[in-house]
């Protein structure tokens, strides 16, 4: 990518970020301070409050990292909280619920169905299975296409629920006041609906701030969740014994330093969230562009032995963008190719597609809001001098390439049955005949070498 283009590009990242932080913190402060230009609120019921909303925001980020673990300590949090009901004469775990219905969050989360022992244990276990799962890059392969996608969605929902739990009017966090639970009591649930009495032009403010907080917390969500996703994805594709092992370790510490965070110092928490979630919106796109390639490339040409070896490959992909099916509306191939080198200055592991529509020949890169960048075959090996275009079989890949790599683009090894296709439809040469004369070379020239060093070490 040029310079130009770079700097373009920060300069749109930077504005987005700058918009999602103002849409983020508005219904914070907006429900904090109250909506009416009379409203003068209490200071403790304005610390209060927007103690909750920092929360519930600190909530979204950690969820994203890991929301079934999120939810098990939230679960686990609210379990406690209650504890003057499961257990009223513990004076242990009333001293602990009393510190946590101090933490507004913690008191909302008190309110919700999970906060009970059962659904701690239960939930529990399941976050810990999950960590084992993906602690072993085979597994992580599997689930990435199973698993990973109801663990996002389930926590998306949760994160969505506890963000929306207290949207009733203000007074949703004063009618329960921090209070010590020294006698059993049954927590009442917060209704999304107010009263068709008492409706006002403030619910209604509510409930547009609602929908903007919303909007706000999916971005941020799932920004977050797809970085750190598509993160486990590029370490469980390392050829590296343990790599995800490593990660799982370091993911549940910083969840952990999250979470204490969050109960000890919310502000501290508040800030840290804010930068994490600044920093999954500017990795979104890298980290999905990697992770990606490593999928097409790696993990679902593995899942295909395993689970469609016998299927035939299909020279259409079921996943072409739809604008590229009407832009060529007879193709008979359109395959995942990877660029490396020598192609629009992309940067490197970029999906381009290979298109065959009647004589015509194309390599497109699908652009979301822009037309699609095309380059015929022919114009791009007129850009390399009219090199000769080889194609590599390699064990992890296929490579489509000049002999000087000038040209290099990466295919998934589930082509090579289409290998003979591809060599007549792009005029490609067999690059084993070159690869052995290299490796002759080389030898020549080492031994050449040493024949050098041995005869200047001899006396004359």
């Amino acid at each position: 990518m040029s310079l130009d283009l770079k700097k373009t590009y920060m300069k749109r990242a930077t504005g987005m970020l700058v918009a999602i932080m103002c849409v983020a913190l508005i219904p914070m402060v907006s429900l904090a301070s109250g909506f009416t230009p009379l409203y003068e609120p209490e200071p403790v019921t304005f610390a209060t409050d927007l103690a909750f909303y920092a929360g519930a925001f600190s909530t979204a980020v950690t969820a994203s990292i890991n929301p079934t673990a999120t939810m098990a300590v939230l679960a686990i949090l609210g379990a406690f909280e209650n504890a003057a009901i499961y257990s009223p004469d513990s004076v242990t775990l009333c001293n602990i619920a009393d510190f946590l219905n101090g933490i507004p969050i913690i008191r909302e989360v008190g309110k919700l169905p999970i906060a009970n022992p059962y659904a701690a244990v239960f939930l529990t276990l399941i976050a810990a299975a999950l960590i084992v799962v993906h602690s072993f890059a085979e597994s992580k392969m599997v689930s990435e296409e199973t698993i990973d996608k109801l663990d996002k969605f389930v926590g998306y929902i949760c994160t969505v629920s506890i963000t929306l739990l207290p949207f009733v009017t203000n007074e949703a966090l004063e009618a329960d006041p921090p209070q010590l639970k020294t006698a059993a009591r049954i927590p009442h649930m917060v209704t999304l609906l107010a009263d068709p009495d008492k409706v006002t032009s403030t619910s209604w403010s509510t409930y547009v701030l609602a929908g903007i907080t919303i909007i706000a917390i999916t971005v941020i969500y799932y920004c977050t969740y797809t970085c750190m996703d598509n993160w486990e994805v590029i370490v469980a594709a390392i050829p590296v014994k343990g790599t995800s092992l490593i990660w799982q370790i370091i993911k549940a510490f910083i969840h952990m330093i999250l979470v204490i965070l969050q109960l000890f110092a919310p502000v501290v928490s508040f800030i840290v969230s804010i930068h994490l979630a600044i920093a999954g919106v500017i990795l979104f796109r890298i980290l999905k562009r990697v992770s990606q390639y490593y999928k097409d490339v790696y993990i679902y040409t593995v899942l295909r032995k395993i689970f469609k070896r016998n299927d035939p490959i299909p020279r259409v992909e079921k996943h072409v963008p739809r604008k590229l099916r009407k832009l060529y509306p007879m193709m008979q191939a359109a395959m995942s190719v990877y660029t490396f080198h020598g192609y629009a200055r992309l940067a490197k592991r970029s999906r381009i597609w290979l298109i065959k529509d009647g004589d015509t020949i194309d390599l497109i890169y699908n652009r979301l809001f822009r037309k699609p960048y095309i380059t015929s075959w022919n114009e791009l090996r007129q850009k390399h001098e009219g090199k000769p275009v080889y194609i590599e079989q390699c064990a992890r890949f296929l490579r489509i390439r000049t002999e000087d790599r000038k040209l290099e683009l990466i295919m998934s090894t589930r082509y090579k049955p289409d290998v003979p296709f591809l060599s007549e439809m792009l005029d490609l040469k067999d690059f084993e005949p070159v690869k052995q004369e290299i490796k002759e070379t080389k030898k020549l020239n080492r031994k050449l070498r040493r024949k050098n060093k041995k005869a200047a070490a001899d006396p004359v």
